[in-house]
């Protein structure tokens, strides 16, 4: 009797382990890593298609990396490192902007494909010396200082400098900086140098607010404009893809017409263009980010001059994933307009931690990448290798099909029995010893 209630707890000894055990994650898919052993650190490109499995709401929160176990190692979403910088000196003309009459419109300043400063006149030119100069300094240099050319002539001035990356949007630099050259020889005044701060920009406004400028009249004028510029052959970022839709939906919209389109899946996109139909020579498109029935993300405008050069008009937007995208035209167009939509894919960075293989899995309704403090473990690997270090890239191979759907419904989400079946394991324990006492209580003394 006794060896049968030993079996007894034997057993529900064993069932109660078991239902404490843990049932492994539910993911969709999985992707083998493909590494070169023996770098301290790993990073690799989330592919297109592993978007359509990342739930939306978890911000890549269920996208882990596990080792041959199947547990989890240390990773976490990659911050690329600080760009490098060179200094940089260069000369560039000053362009006069024609002044204009009060009450009349003045010079239009626009860009050309290249990116070259025009300056086309307003209707009702004013004669007098100009007042306000551009310049290109032909890439985004942040700036720290401009010198104006010497002066034949004794010069008081006071300028306002701006900076602008489309010349339609300016940035204050400096105001009212002084530049003065007063005599000659020994006890000359030269203060031609002015100290400036500000965000790299490709375009500066040098606007005279006192004083008439000695270079009104010289058409070859030039400054020499100092400052940084990054490196971009060794910018740490994701090479942007583009992706070419046509319309899925066309719909009149007041006076003009909304054209929309509808991504594969919610990508990182960062930058838009558009691709005129035959017939259309210029639009103008309000960009918009659908985000739901009612609710939209207002991107920027975009403007199309060229049917045939798409690459000279370029919408960047702010990064963020998308999945459905419209552009308004005010005014209809022959054929909707291609778009074509910039994303650069999410990095994901892991360290090496158990054994290899190692596989990317994507997508679950409950499963969520643990709390590493990966950001410290790649600053501290920065700081010992130098600021040039960068964890060495991963590929994926072919999408592996794991729980697919299933694993991302929360209606399906395969039912936890872990809590109650260890209630039940509990409760049969008791009743058990409850049976015992009584059965031994029946039982007459000796």
């Amino acid at each position: 009797m006794r060896r049968d209630w030993r079996r007894c707890l034997l057993v529900f000894g064993v069932i109660a382990m078991a239902a404490r055990a843990e049932a492994p994650p539910s993911f969709a898919v999985a992707y083998p890593l493909n590494v070169q052993p023996g770098s301290k650190a790993y990073v690799v490109e989330l592919p297109q298609d592993a978007y359509a499995w990342a739930s939306r709401d978890a911000g890549l929160g269920d996208v882990v990396v596990v080792d041959k176990q199947g547990r989890q190692v240390a990773a976490g979403l990659y911050s690329p490192a600080a760009p490098t910088s060179h200094p940089v000196t260069l000369d560039a003309r000053l362009l006069a902007v024609p002044q204009s009459a009060g009450g009349i419109a003045g010079a239009r300043i626009q860009r050309s494909i290249q990116g070259d400063i025009l300056i086309v006149p307003g209707a009702a030119a004013v004669t007098g010396a100009p007042r306000d100069w551009l310049f290109d300094a032909r890439q985004p240099i942040a700036p720290e200082r401009i010198a104006f050319a010497p002066s034949a002539q004794d010069m008081d001035l006071r300028v306002d400098i701006d900076a602008s990356t489309d010349l339609q949007e300016w940035t204050p630099l400096v105001r009212g900086a002084t530049v003065v050259t007063l005599g000659k020889g020994d006890g000359a005044v030269d203060a031609r140098v002015v100290k400036l701060a500000g965000d790299a920009a490709r375009y500066y406004r040098v606007r005279v607010t006192r004083g008439e400028a000695p270079w009104a009249d010289d058409a070859s004028a030039t400054v020499t404009l100092s400052g940084t510029v990054e490196d971009v052959a060794a910018r740490d970022e994701a090479s942007r893809r583009w992706l070419d839709l046509a319309a899925t939906g066309t719909t009149q919209s007041g006076q003009g017409v909304d054209y929309d389109y509808r991504l594969l899946a919610a990508l990182p996109v960062t930058a838009l263009r558009a691709r005129l139909g035959r017939g259309d020579i210029v639009a103008r498109f309000d960009a918009i980010g659908i985000q739901g029935a009612m609710t939209g993300e207002q991107l920027g405008t975009l403007v199309v001059t060229s049917p045939q050069d798409d690459s000279a008009h370029t919408l960047d937007v702010a990064a963020g994933r998308r999945d459905v995208l419209r552009l308004h035209s005010a005014t209809p167009l022959r054929e909707p307009p291609h778009l074509l939509v910039g994303w650069q894919p999410d990095r994901i960075v892991f360290l090496p931690e158990g054994d290899a293989p190692y596989r990317l899995l994507v997508g679950s309704h409950s499963a969520r990448r643990a709390a590493w403090p990966i950001d410290d473990a790649i600053a501290a690997l920065r700081k010992a290798a130098g600021p040039d270090w960068r964890p060495e890239r991963a590929t994926t191979g072919t999408l592996e099909a794991l729980d697919g759907q299933k694993a991302l419904d929360a209606a399906d989400a395969p039912f936890d029995w872990t809590r109650p079946l260890l209630w039940v394991v509990l409760l049969l324990g008791a009743a058990v010893v409850a049976a015992m006492a009584a059965s031994l209580l029946r039982k007459p003394r000796t």
